[in-house]
């Protein structure tokens, strides 16, 4: 007698991190909400140029198949949202806690502030070297900078600031299209306006 195969995981046993459980509900969520069939929403896939079988969606909502990065994309675009709405939980609460691995948990507000690239999902109280302007920098594309960002990336690029900056702590902060780094405690060091580099 062989020994049976172990019952594939679905998205509430090991093996499936929170976000793939968040993207199978949020699969079934958006599609029921719109009053699609899985045969709708496969035929939207493949005018898409991106084929899923109807049993094949009906997997990724019972949790018996997990979904790639160009699964995600073309599921958002089948159903008219953006790819964060399927990575995260739809919540009634800002606060709602919201899990992202087996170790990193969020509440709602600071979860999307993440994924919209607006804030680091751990930012430490003390801005040390402007860390949340740096996150948003590195979230966006280089065209969708303002010239405050531009700026910024202008300063960091020069060596005799990076020296300063690697040898100070201090917090930079954007005041009248301005980024001003103050010290520790407090003083102002630095005022930069769009446009300048020093």
């Amino acid at each position: 007698m062989t020994a049976k195969p172990p019952p594939p995981e679905s998205p509430k046993q090991p093996g499936w991190g929170p976000v793939s459980r968040h993207v199978a509900t949020n699969v079934l969520r958006f599609r029921t909400d719109r009053g699609l069939s899985t045969t709708r929403l496969s035929a939207a896939l493949k005018e898409l140029g991106h084929s899923i079988p109807a049993t094949g969606i009906t997997r990724i909502e019972k949790g018996e198949r997990r979904v790639d990065t160009d699964d995600l994309v073309a599921l958002a675009l089948a159903l008219n949202v953006s790819p964060a709405a399927l990575l995260l939980p739809a919540t009634e609460d800002s606060e709602t806690p919201v899990q992202l691995t087996e170790q990193v948990e969020l509440p709602a507000r600071k979860a999307w502030e993440w994924v919209d690239g607006d804030e680091p999902h751990a930012p430490t109280d003390r801005d040390r070297y402007g860390q949340v302007l740096r996150f948003r920098l590195d979230s966006r594309p280089e065209w969708d900078r303002d010239p405050v960002r531009k700026m910024y990336n202008a300063v960091l690029r020069e060596s005799s600031d990076r020296n300063v900056l690697a040898g100070q702590s201090g917090k930079f902060s954007l005041e009248d299209g301005q980024l001003v780094w103050y010290s520790d405690d407090g003083r102002e060091v630095r005022r930069l306006t769009p446009g300048s580099s020093t």
